[in-house]
């Protein structure tokens, strides 16, 4: 495992975990939602763009692909370049709370963490397993959450890059392992996981300890490919295999809906940053967007013509990033797209 642990710490050091708060005048409200419109399609990957995610400045866009590379995107100029690359499919992107940091992972079993200001990589911390499909950095920018393909959760300090925990979450039941999503609480008290065990688990952060599983019905294949809480953290939204996407209360365990994302598997879920909306995708190629008091869908975006695997929030709620692509194959539709409303005809 190759590490510089004196810069990692630096950066942690200066890191700072403030997050951009939505204004009425910036963010997307419930009213304007069916008036989004595609504003840019950013064209650079040469496979599925896998995971998104926005930088919380609000001016940067990771993307990782099936073509193993990382790419950095100025919204702004609608331009992009590689940051760096992995050895196969890129399947999760995530930025640290403070933007000084990118991390990467994918199925060459290593964990990569960049300097996205002077495109230098930091670390690659290797990991016992095959595949690594998804990360997430804790509120608090200390620790990174990995999820694998043999069911583990692992949890690496990230002033040094040392692995701190490994939870064999989802290794019961005899459905397969893997590990497809992870995500925080808002408070960083709590870990979602999801996988191909049909399980929502959720976690105490500090011990490790099960808090509950969440499961629908497992009479038909219901992998969990995408996992995302409500920015007041009270719901938990999954995305499933079977077209749906649950919300649930995490503290009582109780499904509150389930939505019909769309005709076959979900997988992008993603709450506006003011809480109104859910932006879900997945694999008949369309972007919906859901009034989560009511279940009510009230948009749908149409433009890729290939499966939506990521979905992502400008961290102002302003505007919505989308990636598509086929499963492990080059060419289609490799595409981002990024969704709003139209600039020359603001709301007010």
């Amino acid at each position: 495992m190759r590490q510089t642990t004196l810069l990692l710490a630096l950066l942690a050091l200066v890191a700072c975990t403030t997050k951009s708060t939505p204004t009425p005048a910036q963010a997307i409200q419930l009213e304007h939602a069916a008036q989004l419109v595609q504003l840019a399609e950013l064209q650079g990957h040469s496979g599925g763009v896998y995971s998104l995610a926005w930088s919380p400045d609000g001016i940067r866009l990771a993307s990782g692909s099936a073509d193993g590379s990382v790419r950095l995107w100025d919204i702004e100029t609608e331009t992009g370049a590689t940051l760096g690359t992995h050895n196969s499919s890129v399947w999760g992107v995530a930025w640290s709370p403070g933007g000084q940091r990118l991390a990467s992972v994918g199925h060459d079993a290593t964990v990569r963490i960049w300097n996205p200001d002077t495109k230098q990589e930091i670390a690659s911390l290797s990991t016992p397993t095959a595949r690594i499909f998804c990360v997430a950095w804790s509120p608090d920018g200390k620790t990174l959450a990995t999820g694998h393909a043999n069911g583990e959760i692992m949890l690496f300090d990230a002033e040094t890059g040392q692995p701190t925990a490994s939870w064999a979450g989802h290794t019961q039941g005899g459905l397969s392992t893997e590990v497809i999503a992870v995500t925080w609480s808002e408070d960083g008290s709590r870990l979602a996981s999801g996988g191909l065990d049909y399980a929502v688990r959720l976690w105490d952060a500090k011990t490790g300890g099960s808090l509950a599983e969440l499961r629908a019905d497992t009479r038909s294949r219901n992998d969990i490919n995408g996992l995302a809480w409500s920015p007041d953290g009270h719901t938990l939204a999954a995305a499933g295999q079977d077209g749906h996407v649950r919300l649930w209360d995490p503290q009582t365990g109780r499904q509150l809906m389930a939505l019909q994302a769309g005709r076959s598997w979900t997988r992008g879920v993603a709450w506006s940053p003011n809480g109104q909306l859910l932006a879900t995708t997945g694999g008949d190629t369309t972007v919906r967007l859901w009034n989560v008091a009511t279940g009510e869908e009230i948009a749908r975006l149409t433009g890729h013509v290939a499966p939506v695997w990521s979905v992502t929030w400008a961290p102002d709620g302003s505007q919505l990033a989308t990636g598509s692509g086929f499963y492990q194959r080059q060419g289609g539709d490799t595409s981002i797209r990024i969704w709003g409303l139209a600039k020359h005809n603001p709301v007010e």
